[in-house]
Protein backbone atom coordinates (compact mmCIF):
# COMPACT_ATOMS: atom_id res chain seq x y z
CA UNK A 1 0.00 0.00 0.00
CA UNK A 2 1.46 3.51 -1.11
CA UNK A 3 1.26 6.61 0.67
CA UNK A 4 0.87 10.26 0.25
CA UNK A 5 1.17 13.07 2.37
CA UNK A 6 -0.50 15.88 1.18
CA UNK A 7 -1.13 19.78 2.26
CA UNK A 8 -4.79 21.23 1.96
CA UNK A 9 -4.30 24.89 3.93
CA UNK A 10 -4.22 26.21 7.48
CA UNK A 11 -6.16 26.59 10.18
CA UNK A 12 -7.33 29.81 12.09
CA UNK A 13 -3.78 29.66 13.99
CA UNK A 14 -1.82 29.18 10.84
CA UNK A 15 -1.16 25.77 11.07
CA UNK A 16 -0.75 23.50 8.18
CA UNK A 17 -3.39 21.05 7.54
CA UNK A 18 -2.26 18.01 5.72
CA UNK A 19 -3.72 14.75 5.12
CA UNK A 20 -2.64 11.01 3.93
CA UNK A 21 -3.75 9.79 1.05
CA UNK A 22 -3.48 5.83 0.34
CA UNK A 23 -3.77 3.81 -2.96
CA UNK A 24 -2.24 0.52 -4.46
CA UNK A 25 -1.13 2.61 -7.20
CA UNK A 26 0.38 5.65 -7.73
CA UNK A 27 -2.50 6.48 -10.51
CA UNK A 28 -5.02 5.66 -7.55
CA UNK A 29 -3.11 8.20 -5.32
CA UNK A 30 -3.17 11.00 -7.65
CA UNK A 31 -6.88 10.26 -8.19
CA UNK A 32 -7.48 9.90 -4.67
CA UNK A 33 -5.80 13.46 -3.93
CA UNK A 34 -7.55 15.13 -6.56
CA UNK A 35 -11.17 14.23 -5.13
CA UNK A 36 -9.84 15.13 -1.36
CA UNK A 37 -8.97 18.23 -2.78
CA UNK A 38 -12.34 18.85 -4.58
CA UNK A 39 -14.26 17.92 -1.29
CA UNK A 40 -12.15 20.37 1.00
CA UNK A 41 -12.27 23.22 -1.39
CA UNK A 42 -16.35 22.58 -1.43
CA UNK A 43 -16.29 22.59 1.85
CA UNK A 44 -14.20 25.13 3.09
CA UNK A 45 -15.20 27.67 0.20
CA UNK A 46 -11.94 29.85 0.50
CA UNK A 47 -9.37 29.45 -2.06
CA UNK A 48 -10.12 32.19 -4.67
CA UNK A 49 -10.90 31.16 -8.17
CA UNK A 50 -8.03 32.54 -9.81
CA UNK A 51 -5.36 30.30 -7.20
CA UNK A 52 -3.05 27.78 -8.47
CA UNK A 53 -0.20 25.55 -6.30
CA UNK A 54 3.06 27.04 -6.45
CA UNK A 55 4.74 23.94 -7.96
CA UNK A 56 1.93 22.97 -10.82
CA UNK A 57 2.59 27.09 -11.78
CA UNK A 58 6.35 27.28 -12.28
CA UNK A 59 5.88 23.42 -13.67
CA UNK A 60 3.97 25.18 -17.01
CA UNK A 61 6.01 28.15 -16.02
CA UNK A 62 9.35 26.69 -17.22
CA UNK A 63 7.77 24.86 -19.92
CA UNK A 64 6.56 27.88 -21.74
CA UNK A 65 8.10 31.43 -20.60
CA UNK A 66 11.63 29.54 -20.16
CA UNK A 67 10.90 27.46 -23.14
CA UNK A 68 13.71 29.56 -25.38
CA UNK A 69 16.18 29.69 -22.39
CA UNK A 70 19.73 28.32 -22.63
CA UNK A 71 19.89 24.45 -21.84
CA UNK A 72 21.91 25.02 -18.91
CA UNK A 73 19.41 27.71 -17.50
CA UNK A 74 16.45 25.66 -17.79
CA UNK A 75 18.11 22.79 -15.82
CA UNK A 76 18.99 25.47 -12.98
CA UNK A 77 15.49 26.13 -12.95
CA UNK A 78 13.96 22.42 -13.03
CA UNK A 79 16.68 21.97 -10.28
CA UNK A 80 15.09 24.70 -8.10
CA UNK A 81 11.63 23.55 -8.35
CA UNK A 82 11.32 20.00 -8.25
CA UNK A 83 14.36 19.51 -5.70
CA UNK A 84 13.97 22.74 -3.38
CA UNK A 85 10.14 24.05 -4.45
CA UNK A 86 8.20 20.79 -4.83
CA UNK A 87 9.73 18.69 -1.62
CA UNK A 88 9.07 21.50 0.79
CA UNK A 89 5.65 23.38 -0.82
CA UNK A 90 4.28 19.84 -2.14
CA UNK A 91 0.43 20.89 -2.90
CA UNK A 92 0.54 24.49 -1.33
CA UNK A 93 -1.31 27.17 -2.76
CA UNK A 94 0.28 30.33 -3.68
CA UNK A 95 -2.06 32.36 -0.95
CA UNK A 96 -1.47 29.52 1.35
CA UNK A 97 2.33 30.19 1.36
CA UNK A 98 3.93 32.30 4.16
CA UNK A 99 7.24 34.24 4.22
CA UNK A 100 8.14 31.56 6.90
CA UNK A 101 7.78 28.92 4.58
CA UNK A 102 10.37 30.36 1.74
CA UNK A 103 12.71 31.44 4.33
CA UNK A 104 13.05 27.63 5.69
CA UNK A 105 13.39 26.42 2.11
CA UNK A 106 16.52 29.18 1.84
CA UNK A 107 17.19 28.03 5.56
CA UNK A 108 17.67 24.43 4.43
CA UNK A 109 20.85 25.71 2.17
CA UNK A 110 22.13 28.08 4.19
CA UNK A 111 25.83 26.70 4.25
CA UNK A 112 25.73 26.30 0.22
CA UNK A 113 25.03 30.54 -1.02
CA UNK A 114 24.96 29.84 -4.51
CA UNK A 115 22.00 27.28 -3.95
CA UNK A 116 20.13 29.96 -2.36
CA UNK A 117 20.39 32.30 -4.57
CA UNK A 118 19.16 30.27 -7.26
CA UNK A 119 16.42 29.87 -5.10
CA UNK A 120 15.65 33.03 -4.50
CA UNK A 121 16.33 34.05 -8.14
CA UNK A 122 13.66 31.37 -8.89
CA UNK A 123 10.91 32.20 -6.66
CA UNK A 124 11.52 36.20 -7.84
CA UNK A 125 10.24 35.37 -11.16
CA UNK A 126 7.32 32.87 -10.48
CA UNK A 127 6.09 35.29 -7.88
CA UNK A 128 6.45 38.28 -10.65
CA UNK A 129 4.95 36.26 -12.93
CA UNK A 130 2.29 35.05 -10.45
CA UNK A 131 1.25 39.18 -10.13
CA UNK A 132 1.04 39.49 -13.93
CA UNK A 133 -1.56 36.27 -14.27
CA UNK A 134 -3.45 37.82 -10.93
CA UNK A 135 -2.69 34.96 -8.89
CA UNK A 136 -3.19 36.03 -5.06
CA UNK A 137 -0.39 35.19 -3.13
CA UNK A 138 0.18 35.71 0.88
CA UNK A 139 0.50 39.15 2.09
CA UNK A 140 3.34 38.40 3.75
CA UNK A 141 5.43 37.16 1.10
CA UNK A 142 8.20 39.55 0.34
CA UNK A 143 10.83 37.85 -1.84
CA UNK A 144 13.34 41.15 -1.53
CA UNK A 145 13.37 40.40 2.34
CA UNK A 146 14.41 36.69 2.56
CA UNK A 147 17.36 36.58 4.76
CA UNK A 148 20.78 35.08 2.70
CA UNK A 149 23.63 33.35 3.48
CA UNK A 150 27.32 35.62 3.45
CA UNK A 151 28.43 34.97 0.22
CA UNK A 152 31.55 33.21 -0.03
CA UNK A 153 34.66 34.99 -2.23
CA UNK A 154 35.24 32.94 -5.16
CA UNK A 155 38.68 31.20 -4.83
CA UNK A 156 40.15 31.42 -8.07
CA UNK A 157 44.11 30.44 -8.61
CA UNK A 158 46.58 29.79 -11.18
CA UNK A 159 48.67 26.39 -11.35
CA UNK A 160 51.47 25.86 -8.87
CA UNK A 161 54.62 25.04 -10.42
CA UNK A 162 54.23 21.51 -9.26
CA UNK A 163 51.07 21.34 -10.96
CA UNK A 164 52.68 22.74 -14.04
CA UNK A 165 55.21 20.67 -13.70
CA UNK A 166 52.95 17.18 -13.74
CA UNK A 167 51.83 18.20 -16.86
CA UNK A 168 54.89 16.32 -18.31
CA UNK A 169 55.88 14.08 -15.50
CA UNK A 170 52.56 12.39 -15.09
CA UNK A 171 51.35 8.90 -16.42
CA UNK A 172 48.57 10.41 -18.63
CA UNK A 173 47.24 8.62 -21.80
CA UNK A 174 47.39 10.41 -25.60
CA UNK A 175 43.89 12.01 -24.96
CA UNK A 176 43.94 13.02 -21.45
CA UNK A 177 47.54 14.57 -21.96
CA UNK A 178 46.03 16.25 -25.08
CA UNK A 179 43.15 17.65 -23.26
CA UNK A 180 45.23 19.07 -20.21
CA UNK A 181 47.91 20.51 -22.70
CA UNK A 182 45.00 22.39 -24.69
CA UNK A 183 43.46 23.59 -21.72
CA UNK A 184 47.10 24.94 -20.53
CA UNK A 185 48.16 26.42 -23.80
CA UNK A 186 44.99 28.05 -25.29
CA UNK A 187 42.85 29.09 -22.05
CA UNK A 188 39.53 27.79 -23.94
CA UNK A 189 37.01 26.81 -22.29
CA UNK A 190 35.80 23.16 -21.03
CA UNK A 191 32.82 23.08 -23.45
CA UNK A 192 34.78 25.04 -26.24
CA UNK A 193 37.83 21.77 -25.38
CA UNK A 194 35.01 19.26 -25.86
CA UNK A 195 33.42 20.74 -28.92
CA UNK A 196 36.48 21.21 -30.76
CA UNK A 197 37.39 19.53 -34.56
CA UNK A 198 40.34 18.46 -36.51
CA UNK A 199 39.24 20.91 -38.69
CA UNK A 200 39.33 24.01 -36.46
CA UNK A 201 43.26 23.01 -36.01
CA UNK A 202 45.63 24.83 -38.26
CA UNK A 203 49.60 23.04 -36.93
CA UNK A 204 51.03 25.31 -39.99
CA UNK A 205 49.96 28.51 -38.84
CA UNK A 206 49.64 28.14 -35.57
CA UNK A 207 45.89 28.60 -34.74
CA UNK A 208 43.07 27.45 -33.20
CA UNK A 209 39.63 28.98 -34.27
CA UNK A 210 36.97 28.41 -31.54
CA UNK A 211 32.90 29.22 -33.12
CA UNK A 212 31.50 26.05 -31.35
CA UNK A 213 30.75 24.80 -28.09
CA UNK A 214 29.27 21.54 -26.12
CA UNK A 215 26.23 21.44 -23.74
CA UNK A 216 24.89 19.41 -21.45
CA UNK A 217 20.91 18.80 -21.65
CA UNK A 218 19.94 16.55 -19.28
CA UNK A 219 23.26 14.58 -19.33
CA UNK A 220 22.75 14.18 -23.62
CA UNK A 221 25.71 16.25 -25.09
CA UNK A 222 24.26 18.51 -27.68
CA UNK A 223 27.06 20.97 -30.01
CA UNK A 224 25.94 24.36 -30.59
CA UNK A 225 27.40 27.79 -31.40
CA UNK A 226 29.58 29.69 -28.89
CA UNK A 227 26.94 31.46 -26.19
CA UNK A 228 27.57 35.03 -28.02
CA UNK A 229 29.62 36.90 -31.32
CA UNK A 230 32.85 37.43 -29.11
CA UNK A 231 33.09 33.85 -27.92
CA UNK A 232 33.93 33.13 -32.00
CA UNK A 233 37.72 33.85 -32.30
CA UNK A 234 40.94 32.96 -33.69
CA UNK A 235 43.75 32.31 -31.34
CA UNK A 236 47.70 32.04 -31.59
CA UNK A 237 48.77 28.57 -30.33
CA UNK A 238 52.21 27.91 -28.91
CA UNK A 239 54.82 25.70 -31.08
CA UNK A 240 54.36 23.13 -27.66
CA UNK A 241 50.71 22.75 -28.07
CA UNK A 242 50.62 21.97 -31.86
CA UNK A 243 53.70 18.99 -30.90
CA UNK A 244 51.36 17.83 -28.67
CA UNK A 245 48.04 18.13 -30.98
CA UNK A 246 49.72 16.90 -33.98
CA UNK A 247 50.88 13.87 -32.54
CA UNK A 248 47.33 12.86 -30.49
CA UNK A 249 45.59 13.83 -33.90
CA UNK A 250 47.79 12.53 -36.81
CA UNK A 251 45.06 10.30 -39.59
CA UNK A 252 41.87 11.53 -37.13
CA UNK A 253 39.22 13.59 -38.45
CA UNK A 254 35.60 14.82 -36.40
CA UNK A 255 35.59 15.76 -32.58
CA UNK A 256 39.34 16.08 -30.64
CA UNK A 257 37.87 14.47 -27.80
CA UNK A 258 34.93 11.80 -27.85
CA UNK A 259 33.63 8.63 -25.90
CA UNK A 260 35.35 5.26 -27.03
CA UNK A 261 32.44 5.09 -29.47
CA UNK A 262 33.25 8.01 -31.13
CA UNK A 263 29.77 10.02 -29.66
CA UNK A 264 30.47 13.75 -28.04
CA UNK A 265 30.76 12.78 -24.55
CA UNK A 266 27.85 12.89 -21.98
CA UNK A 267 28.26 14.67 -18.58
CA UNK A 268 29.09 11.75 -16.87
CA UNK A 269 31.77 10.32 -19.23
CA UNK A 270 33.59 13.56 -18.89
CA UNK A 271 33.23 13.50 -15.06
CA UNK A 272 34.79 10.04 -15.43
CA UNK A 273 37.71 11.40 -17.95
CA UNK A 274 38.38 13.90 -16.02
CA UNK A 275 38.02 12.55 -12.61
CA UNK A 276 41.19 10.05 -14.31
CA UNK A 277 43.50 13.26 -14.80
CA UNK A 278 43.46 14.09 -11.22
CA UNK A 279 44.01 10.76 -10.31
CA UNK A 280 47.47 10.89 -12.86
CA UNK A 281 48.12 14.12 -11.90
CA UNK A 282 47.82 14.02 -8.37
CA UNK A 283 49.84 10.75 -8.04
CA UNK A 284 52.96 13.61 -9.12
CA UNK A 285 51.57 16.42 -6.34
CA UNK A 286 48.64 16.04 -4.65
CA UNK A 287 47.13 19.54 -4.70
CA UNK A 288 46.29 19.04 -8.38
CA UNK A 289 43.05 16.54 -6.78
CA UNK A 290 41.10 19.83 -6.92
CA UNK A 291 42.31 21.28 -10.13
CA UNK A 292 39.20 22.21 -12.56
CA UNK A 293 39.10 22.87 -16.33
CA UNK A 294 38.60 26.54 -14.93
CA UNK A 295 41.71 26.65 -12.43
CA UNK A 296 43.40 25.83 -16.19
CA UNK A 297 41.77 29.21 -17.96
CA UNK A 298 42.95 31.54 -15.05
CA UNK A 299 46.27 30.54 -15.04
CA UNK A 300 46.07 31.10 -18.88
CA UNK A 301 44.54 34.88 -17.93
CA UNK A 302 47.58 35.26 -15.37
CA UNK A 303 50.26 33.85 -17.74
CA UNK A 304 48.63 36.81 -20.25
CA UNK A 305 49.09 39.30 -17.80
CA UNK A 306 52.70 38.94 -17.35
CA UNK A 307 53.27 38.46 -21.13
CA UNK A 308 52.24 42.01 -21.29
CA UNK A 309 49.27 41.63 -24.18
CA UNK A 310 46.75 44.15 -23.79
CA UNK A 311 43.39 44.03 -21.74
CA UNK A 312 41.53 44.92 -24.93
CA UNK A 313 43.61 41.54 -26.58
CA UNK A 314 43.59 39.67 -23.87
CA UNK A 315 39.75 40.00 -23.42
CA UNK A 316 39.93 39.01 -27.07
CA UNK A 317 41.78 35.97 -26.31
CA UNK A 318 39.67 34.76 -24.12
CA UNK A 319 36.64 35.41 -25.56
CA UNK A 320 35.05 38.04 -23.25
CA UNK A 321 32.69 40.80 -24.48
CA UNK A 322 33.87 43.20 -22.73
CA UNK A 323 37.34 43.55 -20.34
CA UNK A 324 35.29 43.71 -16.87
CA UNK A 325 36.61 40.48 -16.17
CA UNK A 326 40.24 40.62 -17.42
CA UNK A 327 40.18 43.47 -15.19
CA UNK A 328 38.95 42.07 -12.38
CA UNK A 329 41.71 38.95 -12.39
CA UNK A 330 44.42 41.73 -13.53
CA UNK A 331 42.91 44.25 -10.35
CA UNK A 332 43.85 40.82 -8.29
CA UNK A 333 47.50 39.83 -9.48
CA UNK A 334 48.32 43.88 -9.72
CA UNK A 335 47.57 43.56 -5.58
CA UNK A 336 49.98 40.62 -5.38
CA UNK A 337 52.65 42.00 -7.40
CA UNK A 338 52.61 45.40 -5.75
CA UNK A 339 52.98 43.42 -2.24
CA UNK A 340 51.61 46.08 -0.13
CA UNK A 341 52.56 45.07 3.30
CA UNK A 342 55.97 43.78 2.84
CA UNK A 343 57.33 47.63 1.29
CA UNK A 344 54.60 48.94 4.68
CA UNK A 345 56.68 46.88 6.94
CA UNK A 346 59.99 48.09 5.17
CA UNK A 347 59.73 51.37 5.50
CA UNK A 348 58.86 51.21 8.89
CA UNK A 349 61.31 49.30 9.87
Amino acid sequence: MLEKKISLGRDKDGKLIRKSVRGKTKAEIEKKTFQVRQEWMEQSNNKPTNDITLVSFARHWLKTEKQHAAINTKAMYENVIEKHLAAELSDLYFSEITQSDLQNIINLNFEKYETCNKIKLTLRQLYEAARDNEIETHKSVNIKKLLMPKKEKNEKRALTKEEIAALTEAKLTDKQKAFVNLLYYSGIRREEALALDYKAVDLKNKTLKINQALVFDKNAPRIERTKNIYSNRVIHIPTALCAVLSDYGRGKKGLMFTMNNGEPMTQSSFTKFWMGIQKSLSEVTPSAQELTPHIFRHNYATMLYYSDISIKEAARIMGHSNTQMIMQIYAHLDAEKENTAEKIEKVFA
